[in-house]
């Protein structure tokens, strides 16, 4: 937790500060996608403070910096989800915040105002951009059926041209520039290539940073011969796709989908039991006859309602009837009743276990079981997979407990 300063003085009223994050994650990832939207009260506070600013990727720290009648500084990690403080009213109070990404100082605010005791403040700290990036992620699928081994990208702008290579992120590859200058320019070169040098993809495209959009927004749905491409920046793209991949709908195989989060202890009527599944694989899959039971024999399971299961989706089988959640949601009328403290959950199709999964207590056929919330706890956590351990989903150290997050995939705080 972040520390909480608080000082004590006779006849005086103190100003309580609360800031939190919200965070927003998709079923393209990954893992990826957040954003801190504001900043609320405490139950004992009088001072709202909201900050606004550009949604980032790669996200480090929002750094708070008080000064007034005493000086503080927190530090606000993807771990940490809040800010506590406490503080004098004061005749002048300066809040600076200020946003690091990828490694670097991205964004900065500033806001000053006078503290009375017993006064209700409401702030908000408007941020500008420094400088900017840009990052772009490539899904590649479970097991890179394409081949891809090396790739670069290259940007160009007032003569200058910069390189950054390709790097392997689990079933993703992502393009990562240093700091880029505002107010300029660039020209971007993406291309990738197979173990013998052969290009399989590449894509050109021009766009203007600048404090509005120091970030420019490309994302790659699926990399495959019909690609789905969305680039929010510019008109014409540039893009060449050679790629011998499966078809492009087909029904499911071992290591295309798997697990990816469960949920079976509900605390109350406000929350349902729900299995996640994860398409890790670059083709749209086809589950059709497929069951989700507590073992390999279908008798007490139940059947999924056909579905087509684009790449990089996510799939929720769930006990309530409808469900407001990122990805697909579908409603198992007789979902089967996983224990609470240790059993197993199989999905199967076609007659064939395409994932499996065993949780709770050791015993003599499972001496390493999946780790799982307690049924007694005040908030009720959900099992999660890192999904850049996919590979590893067997060992329980691949896997967390946290808030449910269901249709939103998780890398265990990683």
């Amino acid at each position: 937790m972040s520390p909480t300063f608080k000082k004590h003085v006779y006849n005086c009223a103190v100003t309580t500060l609360t800031a939190i994050a919200l965070w927003n994650c998709s079923s393209d990832s990954s893992h990826s996608d957040a954003s801190i939207q504001s900043i609320q009260i405490g139950s004992e506070a009088n001072v709202a403070l909201s900050v606004d600013y550009t949604e980032t990727p790669l996200l480090d720290s929002l750094v708070l910096d008080c000064y007034g009648t005493d000086t503080l500084h927190f530090v606000h990690s993807i771990e940490k989800k809040s800010f506590n403080l406490d503080l004098f009213p004061g005749e002048e109070w300066v809040f600076k915040a200020r946003l690091y990404a990828n490694g670097a100082l991205m964004q900065e605010g500033e806001v000053t105002t006078a503290l009375e005791a017993g006064s209700a403040v409401n702030l908000k700290i408007p941020m500008h951009a420094l400088v900017g990036f840009v990052y772009v992620k490539v899904p590649i699928g479970f097991g890179n059926p394409a081949g891809i081994k090396k790739g670069e990208m290259k940007l160009t702008s007032n003569g200058e041209t910069f390189t950054y290579p390709m790097e392997f992120d689990s079933e993703n590859v992502t393009f990562t520039s240093d700091d880029l200058k505002l107010d300029r320019e660039y020209h971007i070169t993406l291309s990738m290539q197979d173990e013998n040098g052969k290009t399989i993809f590449s894509m050109e495209d021009d766009f203007t940073l600048d404090e509005n959009a120091p970030i420019p927004s490309f994302q790659i749905e699926s990399l495959r011969s019909k690609i789905a491409l969305a680039i929010e920046i510019a008109k014409d793209v540039n893009l060449q796709v050679s790629l011998k991949l499966p078809a492009m709908k087909r029904a499911p195989a071992t290591n295309d989908i798997v697990i990816s989060e469960f949920f079976v202890q509900p605390k109350d009527s406000t929350q349902y039991s729900f299995v996640e599944f994860y398409n890790g694989s670059t083709d749209t899959l086809v589950l059709d006859k497929c069951t989700l039971g507590k073992t390999s024999n279908v008798s007490g399971s139940t059947e999924i309602t056909p579905v087509a299961l684009p790449p990089n989706a996510v799939l929720v089988v769930g006990d309530r009837e409808t469900a407001n959640i990122a990805g697909i949601y579908k409603y198992a009328e007789s979902m089967p009743q996983f224990g609470k403290s240790s059993g197993s959950i199989v999905l199967q199709c076609n007659g064939a276990v395409l994932d499996s999964l065993y949780y709770g207590k050791s015993d003599t056929l499972h001496i390493s079981p999946l780790p799982i919330g307690s049924s007694s706890a005040a908030v009720r956590k959900s099992t999660q997979l890192n999904i850049g351990l996919w590979n590893k989903r067997a060992e329980p150290d691949s896997w967390c407990t946290d808030t449910p997050t269901p249709g939103m995939i998780s890398d265990c705080g990683n």
